[in-house]
C-alpha cells in the first residue's frame, strides 16, 4: 500500500517507467529541520544548529533548517537552490527514500515517491531497469547510498541510545533569547559534569562526545539563522538586495560553490 505516494521500487510496477534528477530544492523549504547522521556531524555543524528531538522513543540529532515551524527555511532560494555550505544527506536523493522489509536483518527497500513528479514515461529520462530486469547502475548507486545511510542511521542511534542511558539531555526553549519551537532538546552540561570515568568512557568508546561538542558549537548559528529569518520576514524593499547584503552575499556565495550539482551520490 502506498503512504504518501510512496511505492516500492519493482520491476512489476516500474519495468516501463522513468524518473528525473530533481532540479530543484523547493521540497525542502518548508522543513523545519532535517535528520542527520553521526557520520556528516561535522560538516552539518559548521553550516547549521544541531539539536535533538524524540523520534518514536529514541533520540535522534537534526540540523535545524528553520527557527520557526509556519517559516520557510532561507537556505532555499526562491528559485530552488540550495544556499548552505552542506547538503544533509537526507536531502540528497529525492524522489527515493529508503523502506524496511518484514525481515529487519535484511537490507532496506528502495521506495519512490511517485507523487513528486520525478516518475515519468518518457524515453527521455532514467530508466529504473535495464532490458535484463536489473536496476540500472545509477539507480543501483542510488540504492548503494541509501543503504550506506540507512546503516549510518542505525550507527548513530546506538549512539544516542548510550547519550539518552546517562541522561544527558534535557528540554530547550531557547538559546541567547532566541525562542524555539518546543519539542527540541540540547545537552545538559550541570549532568555532563558529573559523570563518572565510566560514564565518560562510555561516551568517548562510541564515538559520542564527538557529537555533543558539535552540537554545543553549532548553537552559534541560531543567533544568525534568527536574524535571517527576521530579515527575510519583513516587507521587502523596491529596490533588491546589494552584493554587499548580509543575507545575498553570503547565502548566494556558498549557493555558487554548492548548486554545480543538485543530485549528489557519495559517501554520508
Amino acid at each position: 500500500m502506498a503512504e504518501n505516494g510512496l511505492f516500492p521500487v519493482t520491476y512489476a510496477r516500474h519495468g516501463d517507467r522513468h524518473w528525473k534528477r530533481f532540479s530543484s530544492y523547493h521540497f525542502a523549504e518548508t522543513q523545519h529541520a532535517c535528520p542527520i547522521v553521526e557520520k556528516e556531524t561535522l560538516l552539518v555543524a559548521a553550516a547549521f544548529p544541531i539539536v535533538f528531538r524524540n523520534n518514536e522513543g529514541s533520540i535522534e540529532p537534526v540540523a535545524l533548517l528553520s527557527l520557526k515551524a509556519d517559516s520557510l527555511t532561507p537556505f532555499v532560494s526562491n528559485d530552488g537552490q540550495w544556499l548552505a555550505a552542506y547538503v544533509p544527506s537526507a536531502l540528497r536523493c529525492p524522489p527515493f527514500q529508503a523502506g524496511w522489509p518484514i525481515q529487519p536483518e535484511c537490507s532496506p527497500q528502495l521506495l519512490v515517491d511517485e507523487s513528486s513528479g520525478l516518475v515519468t514515461d518518457s524515453s527521455e529520462d532514467e530508466p529504473f531497469f535495464t532490458d535484463a530486469g536489473e536496476l540500472t547502475a545509477e539507480l543501483s548507486n542510488v540504492l548503494r547510498f541509501i543503504s550506506a545511510r540507512e546503516a549510518a542511521v542505525i550507527e548513530t542511534r546506538s549512539l544516542c541510545d548510550v547519550i539518552q542511558g546517562l541522561d544527558l539531555l534535557k528540554p530547550m526553549a531557547g538559546y541567547e533569547n532566541v525562542a524555539l519551537s518546543t519539542g527540541y532538546l540540547s545537552l545538559d552540561t550541570r549532568r555532563m559534569n558529573t559523570l563518572s570515568q565510566a560514564e565518560k568512557h562510555a561516551l568517548f568508546d562510541v564515538g559520542a562526545i564527538q557529537l555533543l561538542h558539535a552540537h554545543q558549537v553549532s548553537l552559534s548559528h541560531i543567533a544568525w539563522l534568527s536574524r535571517v529569518q527576521e530579515r527575510l520576514g519583513r516587507p521587502k524593499p523596491t529596490s533588491q538586495y546589494t552584493e554587499n547584503s548580509e543575507i545575498s552575499h553570503f547565502l548566494y556565495a556558498m549557493a555558487d560553490a554548492r548548486n554545480e550539482e543538485l543530485f549528489v551520490i557519495g559517501e554520508v
